[in-house]
């Protein structure tokens, strides 16, 4: 951790709270599997109300009601404690209510604040990062991490931060220096760094490199939490599957990606997605979908992030729930940023290919509001291309019957 960070101020007595709360930053920018230290902060200090403000913000990470649920005492406790704020928990607590309301938009908004106050203020950064991937503001993103990265980048996490947005901005040269800073700055504490060198290396169309690196990175995960140990195991697999290796990306699917924390919305949607990238290649069995399915069934009428509903969608459909299904799409159709992707994809899997693939195109140029990452969202274009493929088959099909009716 960087000593702008540590160095700012904190409405504590308690130098165990203080050292929780740090303790708490470096596991979120590290994504160690520590973050509940931040539960010891409360503890050594019930007058603490940034403590209160993270441990809520730690809930809202679930992206489930669930969470929102749990987080919801703990942000009340911190807004009693408001008058003891200083200016940037304030801030920070406001970030952290937008967020608990559903409003990402004004969240952003108002973790900008936080970080013009306080550029090196780490975990406001990482936060914002989060929800500006939520809602698609890529420019922003770089803009924010741009803003961090000149005053904290003695830590190493703000590079990481600004190498992952420089990469979804489409700048993947620069993105990889940056990362490569980064890694180098904290070679087996930053999974989130590596994880944006993979990004760039693919980018640039260096999948070998990108292969490599991982591999030689995949030991330092073991510290990780569920979902970044989940995920750069995921990009591995999808390297595998593009080498022509599907056998080894169902292994490690198995292995590495589904079974950690099913529980976990991120580790779902990353088992959903290699799934169903291996499914269009015809090499899963079912069973795979009905496992997941299975759990996934709480989440259904969550609504709390369409990025996320789309992939249970296709869960659902693919396991043959179909009234769940249904009952999501209807949901989906009623959102702008997500009706022609879930039309899409209902589409395909009832097999009317033709459609599927009118309702990818209306939405094409626009697939980036949903959120995640350019990687994440290939999903939707492989799905797109697959329902391209199979309506050609189908016209082909027909052809010859065509042409001798009409002659």
């Amino acid at each position: 951790m960087n000593d702008g960070f540590l160095n700012l101020a904190i409405t504590t007595s308690s130098a165990a709270a203080t050292a929780a709360i740090h303790q708490f930053a470096e596991e979120l920018l590290s994504h160690g599997a520590g973050a509940r230290v931040i539960f010891d902060a409360t503890e050594a200090d019930a007058e603490c109300a940034l403590a209160y403000a993270y441990a809520a913000a730690l809930f809202l990470t679930q992206l489930t009601r669930e969470g929102q649920t749990q987080a919801a005492p703990h942000l009340a406790a911190a807004q009693r404690l408001k008058g003891r704020c200083n200016p940037r928990e304030a801030m920070t607590l406001a970030a952290i209510a937008h967020w608990w309301e559903g409003d990402e938009r004004s969240a952003v908004a108002a973790w900008r604040e936080v970080l013009i106050l306080a550029p090196e203020d780490l975990v406001a950064a990482k936060f914002c990062q989060i929800l500006e991937l939520s809602i698609g503001d890529v420019r922003g993103m770089v803009h924010s991490a741009q803003f961090t990265n000149a005053i904290a980048k003695p830590s190493g996490y703000a590079g990481g931060l600004l190498a992952f947005a420089l990469e979804q901005a489409g700048e993947a040269e620069t993105a990889l220096r940056y990362a490569r800073q980064a890694v180098a700055r904290n070679p087996d504490r930053d999974p989130w760094a590596q994880h944006a060198v993979a990004h760039a290396l693919a980018a640039l169309g260096q999948p070998c490199e990108a292969r490599s690196f991982l591999q030689d990175h995949s030991g330092s995960w073991e510290r990780c939490s569920s979902f970044m140990l989940t995920h750069n195991w995921w990009h591995l697999a999808l390297i595998e599957l593009d080498f022509g290796d599907p056998d080894l990306a169902l292994a490690i699917y198995d292995q590495r990606v589904w079974g950690v924390r099913k529980g976990h919305t991120q580790d779902q949607i990353n088992a959903i997605s290699l799934l169903m990238r291996l499914d269009l290649r015809g090499v899963v069995p079912a069973a795979r979908w009905s496992d997941i399915a299975h759990v996934i069934g709480d989440r259904v009428d969550d609504r709390i992030n369409g990025f996320l509903d789309l992939h249970y969608l296709i869960a659902l459909l693919k396991s043959g729930h179909s009234a769940e299904a249904q009952r999501l799409e209807r949901a989906l159709h009623e959102r702008s940023e997500t009706f022609g992707l879930a039309r899409g994809i209902a589409l395909h899997a009832r097999g009317d290919y033709p459609a599927a693939v009118a309702a990818f195109s209306e939405v094409e140029g626009r697939v980036h509001r949903v959120g995640g990452s350019n990687i994440q969202r290939q999903l939707f274009a492989a799905i797109h291309a697959d329902s391209i493929a199979r309506s050609q088959k189908h016209t082909r099909f027909l052809e010859p019957e065509h042409e001798y009716a009409a002659g």
